[in-house]
């Protein structure tokens, strides 16, 4: 053994400890009335290599049994009160192959429940290695452990192939049609060969993540930030609501947050919105997430709001790609730009909300979705009312001490920033959500900066996007196509990250009422004030090793709070519906401190990118996983980036969503392509 390896055991254990923090910090998330799980805190079980293996050197001079009891205590220690955790072992009691009993050797020695620290502590302490090594019957064991519904998940630990019968990659792939809410993580120590195939297969068709656990120090502290957020699942929030297949009998939703599922099979769900005034304009937002093993290349579905005899207001068809790990939106709204003479989708007393699941209804038999009804009262006058707004200019926003940021994965538990600098760190195919608030006369401007990195990591990198994109809050998108000045390229979504790094930023138009009337998503997702989303992803490729590069984001919201805010009739204001936050608490501020030139690892906001982020024998390349994710499909690239890019790294498209006045005009992608349009993906059109 080397000396570096040598050096590096340690990292390893700590590593695993890392790891199922973060596993329990996801599952311990507070959850919105939608989540199956009731208790809401998920349900864990570890299930650890006891095998005679285990008594080999770990490289520190302890065994690996000490060292996986180190941290597993160090993990014990750390858990919330609500955590649900149970231990199962394998491997402990029986000593050959050849007596009896040696293949089906695992207990659970805590059951699953919460305050267990003591009873976890005590199995750990008694941890010992033995036996055999019959992983594909222990996870069968730990899936009873389970039960059957709620958010579950298996962290498997092991240092070797198994020994017996069932094979494990079968078992997994068994275990895993039960439901796209229950999936195994796997721990690989030291393992090669055929035994890291056969973990690396557990995971993939487990529908989890793989940790190659012959990493470097400098590994294991990235490994420790992703941990944190990797697990976290999508969250569906709001008031549960049961839409029905006949109209007549559909139930009666006000503007606010609902929960509800594709249970209908093919039949569209229908809701009933009535108007607390008349004129006002009613919108309406639609999110799901595409379930893991969906088989369409493309799930599309459709949103329509409509009057009760018929006339269409508005729809749109949210979808999401093959491959895709990330969620779905789309908007419709009564307001009828083109139709100045005919008022009935303005004055109906009542609309009809549809929600049709589309061709690939059996895809998402039950997956949950999210409804948002928002009601904005009519104007008194709009002739005092700034036009629409123009392109705008890029702002220079002041550098801060950034401070560390735990993103986000679904609407619900994206923090809420405040303008300033963020520091994260960004793996392939992951998804990070944040939220900001912006007033009438305000807009956004989000920068995301990848810094020059080591030339490890930069060959693991390669070449692939960066993308960003910024949504309304009823989840429309609403990034400016033609903003000036702006930092790291023309002011597109998608920035090309390479080894030199990458500056990638994205703004809004400024908030007006009147930019209700514009031509595009850049004016219909900027005319109310609220609550905007952030979004930020680094596209996978197919072959990828999981890594993390460093990333901060910068926010900022230029503009005069209040300015040209409307006058609504009668006194009355705007109804929405927030999301419900699991984490109740405000991201506070960064410190406005500011910082020397070229200190520390701060990029100034539209400044160049920074020479060096981290050493070269910091680059993570031991680190194996089969992520999923979702990252954006945007826009142009230049003409070296489209050569390059002929690997083609696997692009997911966490959403779709298309304004109900018909196709937006993107110049940079030609007059019939949208921002996110792959083949076959234009505007409204009949679902495929």
């Amino acid at each position: 053994m080397t000396a570096l390896h040598s050096h590096r055991r340690p990292a390893v254990w700590a590593l695993l400890a890392i790891t199922l923090v973060g596993v329990l910090s996801g599952l311990t998330t507070g959850t919105a009335a939608a989540d199956p799980d009731p208790a809401g805190t998920g349900k864990l079980v570890m299930v650890l290599d006891s095998s005679g293996s285990m008594k080999e050197p770990a490289g520190d001079g302890k065994t690996k049994i000490v060292a996986a009891r180190t941290a597993l205590t160090q993990v014990v220690g750390k858990l919330p009160e609500n955590a649900q955790v149970g231990l199962r072992v394998y491997g402990a009691t029986v000593f050959k192959r050849s007596q009896p009993g040696a293949c089906t050797d695992t207990q659970l020695t805590v059951p699953i429940g919460t305050g267990n620290r003591p009873q976890l502590l005590s199995a750990i302490s008694k941890y010992k290695p033995f036996g055999e090594t019959p992983i594909g019957y222990a996870l069968q064991q730990a899936a009873k452990d389970l039960g059957p519904s709620g958010q579950r998940t298996i962290v498997l630990v092991s240092d070797g192939e198994a020994t017996c019968s069932p094979d494990p990659c079968v078992v997994a792939k068994e275990i895993a049609k039960q439901g796209i809410d229950l999936k195994i993580d796997v721990v690989g120590f030291r393992v090669q060969g055929k035994a890291r195939t056969d973990l690396q297969c557990i995971a993939r068709e487990g529908r989890g993540d793989y940790y190659d656990a012959d990493s470097t120090i400098d590994l294991e502290e990235g490994l420790g930030r992703l941990s944190t957020r990797a697990f976290r699942p999508f969250r569906i929030s709001g008031e549960p609501v049961e839409g029905t297949a006949a109209p007549e009998a559909a139930p009666v939703v006000a503007p606010g947050l609902y929960s509800d599922k594709f249970d209908l099979l093919d039949q569209p769900k229908h809701y009933l919105i009535k108007r607390t005034i008349t004129g006002s304009t009613v919108r309406t937002g639609l999110s799901f997430r595409r379930p893991a093993g969906a088989k369409s290349a493309v799930i599309q579905t459709e949103l329509r709001l409509k009057t009760l005899d018929g006339k269409d207001c508005g729809f749109s068809y949210p979808r999401v790609q093959e491959g895709d790990q990330g969620f779905a939106t789309g908007t419709a709204s009564s307001w009828q730009k083109f139709d100045k003479v005919t008022t009935t989708c303005a004055d109906a007393d009542q609309l009809l909300l549809t929600v049709d699941p589309g061709k690939d209804f059996r895809e998402i038999k039950d997956v949950p979705f999210e409804l948002r009804v928002d009601e904005e009262p009519p104007v008194d006058s709009t002739t005092s009312l700034p036009a629409g707004a123009d392109d705008p200019t890029w702002a220079a926003m002041p550098v801060t001490n950034p401070r560390e940021i735990v993103p986000g994965s679904s609407f619900p538990d994206a923090p809420l920033l405040q303008p300033g600098t963020y520091k994260t760190t960004l793996m392939p195919g992951e998804l990070q959500i944040y939220k900001i608030k912006a007033d009438w006369g305000q807009r956004i401007q989000a920068q995301a900066t990848v810094p020059q990195l080591s030339q490890a990591l930069g060959r693991i990198v390669d070449l692939r996007y960066l993308d960003t994109a910024i949504m309304s809050p009823t989840g429309e998108e609403a990034f400016a196509v033609f903003p000036k000045n702006v930092p790291g390229g023309p002011g597109g979504k998608r920035g090309v990250l390479t080894g030199r790094g990458v500056t990638q930023a994205i703004t809004t138009k400024e908030i007006r009422y009147l930019n209700r009337d514009g031509a595009n998503n850049s004016d219909t997702g900027t005319s109310t004030p609220g609550v905007y989303y952030i979004i930020v992803s680094m596209t996978r490729q197919a072959d990828d090793t999981a890594f993390t590069v460093p990333m901060t984001l910068t926010v900022g919201v230029p503009g005069t709070a209040g300015a040209g805010k409307p006058q609504y009739v009668d006194g009355a204001a705007p109804v929405s519906g927030d999301s419900v936050t699991p984490t109740a608490s405000e991201t506070p501020a960064p410190s406005e401190t500011p910082t020397e030139p070229g200190s520390g690892d701060k990029t100034q906001a539209g400044g160049p990118v920074k020479e060096r982020a981290e050493t070269d024998d910091g680059a993570p390349v031991g680190l194996i996983a089969g992520l999923g994710g979702g990252a954006l499909l945007l826009v142009l690239v230049g003409a070296f980036a489209v050569l390059r890019l002929r690997k083609k790294p696997a692009v997911a498209q966490p959403w779709q969503q298309h304004p109900q006045q018909g196709p937006p005009q993107y110049p940079h992608q030609g007059p019939h392509q949208g921002p996110h349009q792959g083949p076959g993906q234009g505007g409204p059109q009949p679902p495929r």
